[in-house]
């Protein structure tokens, strides 16, 4: 994974994670298990996007590989 597509895909969590607070009023605040859930997969996914950043400045490709394989089985288990 690329610098450019690290950062798109980090933006994209941004937007998500700013509509939140848009989504809680709307729901009148009773957030479902489900949601809370999604909410958790997609703040885990953002943690491992800058893991991937570090090991790829450190240059350790066992690390990089590892965050990148943990990424995607976290993004398969959003959708």
């Amino acid at each position: 994974m690329k610098q450019k597509e690290i950062e798109k895909k980090l933006s994209k969590i941004y937007k998500e994670i700013s509509r939140w607070p848009m989504i809680n009023k709307r729901l009148n605040y009773s957030i479902t298990t489900e949601e809370i859930e999604r909410r958790e997969a997609i703040l885990c996914l953002k943690q491992i996007l800058y893991k991937i950043e570090d090991a790829k400045k450190e240059k350790d490709k066992n690390k990089e590989f590892f965050n990148l394989a943990l990424y995607y089985l976290t993004k398969a288990s959003i959708l």
